[in-house]
């Protein structure tokens, strides 16, 4: 029977009794030996699911734990990935479920054994298939370990992360520069009794600055600005950050450590000697080490010992430079930027810590000249960051340059003109002050820079498109005034898009559009053919015989309407000569008369007053004014005189006596005016 045709229960059994002799030598040999190398996936599954239970039943969950032997099965299966005859994420897989079962420090030996084949993770072979399943290896084995009492472990597994995926993978990246807001440094809220700080001032006298509450306070207070920077480009916490942050350096520049090089303790001394036992310090005396501190020790008694200690100061002044060049560097997701106020106080506070950390022993100026090389390299790694994170490659050998030579020179020219191209940044700023527009493209930026002011250049004579009333309009005319010989229904007013334009340059050039006229509006081609014959009785050079003989007859027409109405007016005149004195005087009902109607008014109902306000034509809102305003504890008379006020102050003299009347008589209330009016 071929081995392709080969059940899962006998490659299952196969294996499974194949493999401790490949244990004992190391060797895939046997397995190999078994299968030819073009078989299934689905046989390849079978292989897997063998060896992992072999793993797991056999070795880890055996009577002693064998870890020479998950390296060898390890082995065997890279063997196998590389003979085709396995999946290529099995090696990995057997490393993971090891992980899973044996204890941490079991783990960490183990994981010597995954450091040292990093070169064979790193093949193609296995980089692509494995990586997802490498990453979440290590993630559940950080899960597991404590940061504080595993720190080695950590670090170890984070190196071989840095050591396994490439430089520029992105999944490891922090690209939009977020921080980890969760690192809170907390100290003391409460101030030190007062007692004990008046015999610490009397030890201290002599020691220099007094390091009381307030900069304890200032001090540690700065560690959430170091924590999350973004919001020193805020008003008030900026203005908190310069406070503090010159308090804290001023201290500092009082605090010399000249004076206090004689003590015999310092802050990493005090917490080592709480931390050891009492038989134990006579030795660490004799024996400096390097202590390790994951977190600051905050407690206000240990301030003083802090300010002494050269290597807490360099701690904190470094944190200063780290933030302050965050403040005036160029990063992509950074969008706000300081004033040159800012920028003034952030250079003379650089220089300031600076000459601090010169001052600093030991080795001060060395230790400098360190810090500006570490902050240089840090912008490189920001304008590297800036531009995509590309990938970083290693100068190529002799052999391939001389195969590529056109390739690299062309690499070479890309690079030089990357490196000499100006970020978007300074040629928008470089624009600005010389009051020109960058649009990032030259024929764009050309056309934005044509004038000094577009808005200005927008009312320029040479930029107003819209045609003249004549000029758009003749051909119109002619057709109307039959100079053109076009039937009815082809003629310009019956073309809607025509006619939609004559409307918009109706409205802006034309003082008829506006014209008001209580006849119904007729369709577009008869409005439109009203308004050109309008236009054209001011154009006469456009009139035909015909439009001019019509407008004779409207000229005619317009005199005898004048004659008549002079002749009205002429006689009204002479009437109120004749009986002026005979004709009642019409004037607007005064303040008596609108309190009287009011009160008559209420006495119908209460809400009779709001049926005669809209009748007299005011609006709800208004109404809703009245009544809420003017209405005097829920009585509507109040509300009822401001309407008549109002009505009276809004129509004159036509709010008398006989349009109430009229008003009233339609709502069915005459009665209110009964007695009112003599």
């Amino acid at each position: 029977m071929a081995d392709t045709t080969l059940s899962f229960s006998h490659i299952f059994s196969k294996v499974q009794s194949t493999l401790p002799g490949c244990i004992k030598s190391e060797n895939a040999s046997p397995i190999t030996d078994i299968f030819n190398s073009k078989i299934p996936e689905t046989t390849k599954h079978c292989i897997e699911v063998a060896v992992r239970n072999y793993v797991t039943k056999k070795i880890i969950q055996g009577e002693k734990t064998n870890l020479g032997a998950i390296r060898a099965v390890t082995l065997i299966c890279i063997e196998l990935v590389r003979n085709e005859l396995s999946l290529p994420t099995l090696p990995v897989q057997v490393l993971g479920d090891s992980f899973d079962a044996l204890t941490i420090d079991l783990c960490e030996e183990l994981f010597t054994f995954v450091e040292s084949n990093v070169s064979i993770w790193k093949e193609d072979t296995f980089f692509s298939p494995c990586k997802t399943s490498v990453l979440r290896m290590c993630n559940d084995l950080l899960r597991r370990l404590s940061r504080s009492q595993n720190t080695v472990f950590c670090g170890r597994i984070l190196l071989f992360l840095a050591r396994f995926f490439p430089f520029s993978e992105r999944s490891g990246l922090n690209l939009i520069s977020e921080f980890n807001l969760e690192n809170v440094t907390t100290f003391t809220n409460v101030e030190q009794d007062p007692e004990e700080m008046e015999e610490e001032t009397k030890e201290k006298e002599g020691g220099g600055v007094s390091l009381d509450y307030t900069l304890y306070t200032k001090f540690w207070s700065l560690q959430d600005f170091f924590r999350n920077p973004p919001q020193c480009f805020q008003k008030a916490p900026w203005k908190m950050f310069t406070v503090y942050c010159g308090d804290v350096l001023e201290a500092f520049k009082s605090f010399k450590l000249d004076n206090v090089q004689s003590r015999s303790t310092t802050a990493a001394q005090i917490s080592r000697s709480l931390s050891t036992e009492p038989s134990s310090q006579e030795n660490s005396k004799s024996e400096p080490q390097d202590q390790y501190f994951a977190k600051y020790l905050t407690n206000q008694k240990l301030l003083d010992l802090q300010f002494s200690d050269a290597n807490f100061r360099r701690y904190v002044l470094l944190q200063i430079l780290i933030l302050t060049q965050y403040l005036t560097s160029d990063i992509r997701f950074k969008t706000e930027t300081l004033t040159e106020e800012q920028l003034t106080w952030v250079r003379k506070t650089e220089e300031l810590v600076f000459s601090l950390l010169a001052e600093t022993p030991p080795d001060g100026m060395a230790f400098v000249g360190t810090v500006k090389h570490i902050l240089k390299r840090e912008l490189m790694w920001s304008d590297w960051k800036n531009n995509g994170c590309p990938d970083i490659k290693g100068p190529n050998d002799e052999t391939d340059k001389n195969q590529n030579g056109k390739k690299d020179d062309w690499d070479a020219k890309a690079a030089l003109k990357k490196r000499g191209k100006k970020r978007l940044g300074e040629i928008v700023k470089e624009a600005d002050s010389k009051k020109k527009f960058s649009m990032g493209n030259a024929e764009m930026s050309r056309l934005w820079n044509l004038h000094q002011d577009n808005l200005e250049a927008c009312k320029l004579p040479e930029r107003d498109f819209v045609p003249a009333l004549e000029t758009y309009f003749n051909p119109a005319i002619e057709q109307l005034s039959g100079k053109t010989d076009v039937k009815e229904q082809d003629r310009l007013v019956n073309d809607s898009n025509f006619g939609w334009r004559g409307l918009r340059l109706l409205a802006n050039r034309s003082p008829h559009f506006f014209t008001h006229s209580a006849s119904p509006i007729a369709t577009l081609p008869e409005y439109l053919t009203t308004m050109i014959k309008k236009l054209a009785k001011e154009l006469p050079s456009q009139l035909s015989d015909d439009m001019k003989a019509e407008e004779e007859e409207d000229k005619e027409d317009e005199k005898v309407i004048l004659e008549q109405n002079d002749g009205v007016k002429d006689e009204e005149e002479s009437m109120e000569v004749d009986g002026g004195e005979d004709r009642p005087e019409v004037r607007a009902i005064n303040e008596e008369e609108q309190k009287a109607l009011a009160k008559n008014l209420v006495k119908l109902g209460g809400d009779k007053w709001k049926a005669l306000a809209k009748k007299l034509g005011f609006q709800d809102d208004e109404i809703e004014y009245m009544e809420t305003e003017k209405g005097k504890k829920g009585s509507p008379e109040g509300a009822a005189v401001y309407m008549f006020h109002l009505w009276v102050e809004n129509e004159g003299e036509e709010a008398n006596k006989d349009n109430l009347l009229y008003t009233l008589g339609g709502l069915k209330m005459t009665e209110i005016a009964e007695g009112v009016f003599t």
